[in-house]
């Protein structure tokens, strides 16, 4: 799918003013210029004036707002899509009884299968990518992912 800058462009002069709005808020500090709104009050007006170049792109170019690309128009990428909002859904309410080791290579399995058809690459994908997230959030992040099933085996 192709969206147009001035799409683009009205969401980041959207963000910025919800941003601005919301440094309003902040507390100054005594006796200086600048206060903890001081940046993102900077970042918001430079998202702005980007977002509004982007507006003027788009307008100018006449092409539509959104475009749907011909590989997407197909009944099996809208079931492949579909799947999307289950698999999270699926992992946000049971990662927790199931954890995180079991679930993900499951999951992400299914999930390669859907949109590949290959199972047995899927499958391999699914285990060493687990592994690969475990060990990067777990070990090198310190992130504690939940164990689930698992908990009284590994502690």
């Amino acid at each position: 799918m192709r969206m147009n800058d001035a799409v683009t462009g009205g969401v980041f002069v959207l963000l910025s003013a919800l941003i601005l709005f919301a440094a309003r808020g902040f507390p100054t500090l005594p006796d200086q210029p600048y206060g903890p709104g001081t940046f993102p009050t900077i970042i918001a007006a430079v998202m702005m004036v980007c977002g509004l170049a982007l507006i003027w792109s788009g307008a100018r170019s006449r092409v539509p707002l959104l475009a749907v690309a011909d590989w997407m128009r197909g009944a099996a990428t809208l079931h492949r899509m579909a799947w999307v909002p289950g698999f999270v859904i699926a992992y946000v309410y049971l990662s927790k009884p199931i954890g995180f080791p079991l679930l993900v290579p499951v999951l992400l399995g299914a999930f390669l299968t859907v949109t590949t058809g290959r199972p047995v690459r899927a499958a391999a994908i699914a285990v060493l990518g687990t592994a690969a997230l475990w060990l990067l959030f777990a070990y090198i992040l310190r992130v504690p992912l939940p164990l689930g099933l698992l908990t009284e085996v590994i502690y």
